[in-house]
């Protein structure tokens, strides 16, 4: 049957993860006219988009059409053991999630897949109110280039990947782009990489290089919890702000104290701690007294460095230790807002609304819910804040930050 399809011209069948998300409880959009920055989210191509996959990428081409759940299995049991508890065994980055992908997520259709939405599916008696996702903001997802000149230069064509989808999308997707270049390098390599992604990219608006770093999870090289206080890191840390680019990190919560010490050294660089700092729901750590060990560090990194400001995101992740990944089905936004309720409030608490900013962190938290029921959780959780606030907290605190104009 599976070769019969793809014999006859036949939409491939579908990821574990694209068939998880169709088992959810479908919602409409609360509040459907309000505009949406999605500040964070990712695009991967595991055809085109080498990571350095166990798989050959023509053992990984042949299987995305005839047989993907075989695909993740592969995948799976070639992996280091963090990758799976840091990411589920769903394995988001070995989906295709282009910008199809992504916009059938943002129009809430209910058929997974990397197709194009028909006008059946936008208008038929069974479409809902989507949310208003005016523009979003693409992050870097390892996308390496093996012929370039450098290491520093080696995701530079990642941030013209992506403005391509900004220039296919109309701005909507990728309207700010933060690409990866490897500050360590320091600032005789960084710069030109930097100057590179200014010049070809207009979206183009800071970079990632994360500071996490936890034993027995992801990333697994290229990590250390002295990263933030090295010499040549440093050095090519301070290009940023002299080309007026932003600095995002992911990082664990054990990882807060070396940002904060980072962000002190550069008060005139905006700073973007992702994913509420990363609390950590998993063993080793305690998972009954994860959010207890979280709330002080973030109460500290919001009153020492007024240069930083924190992505309302991640919770969906394994690490965070709710477990929605392991359900029957995925979570319902009652049940996410729940849950994710005391994080994001305490971060809104310390960072204020101006510091804050949703963002779905699509597709490495769709192994929790779908996305109009992420962004139904978000809007269930600050229900009772002013319209004005909503409107920073979803819109224009991400378009003041990145600088959109959108």
């Amino acid at each position: 049957m599976i070769f019969t399809r793809a014999l006859f011209g036949l939409r491939r069948e579908l990821f574990p993860l694209e068939e998880w998300i169709e088992k959810s409880d479908r919602e409409a959009a609360i509040d459907p006219d309000l505009p949406i920055i999605d500040a964070h989210h990712h695009l991967f191509d595991a055809r085109t988009h080498d990571k350095g996959w166990p798989v050959s990428s023509l053992m990984i081409t042949i299987l995305y059409k005839l047989h993907p759940r075989l695909l993740t299995k592969l995948m799976c049991n070639t992996q280091d053991d963090a990758i799976i508890r840091t990411f589920s065994s769903m394995l988001p980055a070995v989906v295709p999630y282009m910008e199809n992908g992504m916009l059938r997520d943002i129009e809430n259709v209910h058929d997974q897949g990397d197709w194009p939405i028909s006008q059946k599916e936008m208008e038929g008696d069974d479409s809902l109110p989507a949310h208003n996702i005016v523009g979003t903001v693409y992050i870097e997802s390892g996308w390496l280039d093996p012929s370039a000149k450098s290491v520093a230069m080696e995701a530079v064509p990642e941030v013209a990947m992506a403005y391509q989808v900004a220039q296919s999308t109309g701005n909507r997707l990728c309207a700010g782009i933060v690409g990866h270049v490897p500050l360590s390098e320091g600032a005789d390599a960084v710069r030109p990489a930097l100057q590179a992604m200014i010049d070809d990219n207009p979206n183009f608006c800071g970079v990632r290089d994360q500071l996490a770093f936890r034993e027995g999870l992801y990333p697994l090289t290229n990590a250390s919890e002295r990263k933030a206080y090295d010499e040549k890191f440093r050095s090519g840390f301070s290009v940023l702000g002299e080309l007026s680019l932003t600095y995002d990190t992911w990082l664990y919560t054990d990882n807060v104290p070396a940002l904060r010490d980072l962000a002190l050294t550069f008060p005139d660089t905006v700073i973007i701690c992702d994913h509420v700092g990363g609390p950590m729901g998993i063993p080793p750590s305690d998972p009954q007294n994860a959010l207890e060990t979280w709330k002080p560090v973030i109460k500290d990194l919001a009153a020492s460095c007024l240069n930083v400001n924190v992505k309302l995101s991640g919770l969906g992740m394994p690490t965070a230790g709710f477990g929605f990944e392991n359900g029957a089905k995925p979570a319902t936004s009652r049940e996410l807002a729940n849950a994710w309720k005391p994080y994001i409030l305490h971060c809104i608490e310390c960072f204020g609304v101006e510091r804050c900013m949703f963002a779905s962190n699509f597709p490495m938290d769709k192994v929790s819910c779908g996305y109009t029921q992420l962004f139904n959780a978000f809007k269930i959780v600050v229900q009772d804040f002013s319209a004005e606030d909503k409107k920073k907290l979803f819109h224009d605190n991400a378009a003041r930050i990145y600088g959109l104009k959108v």
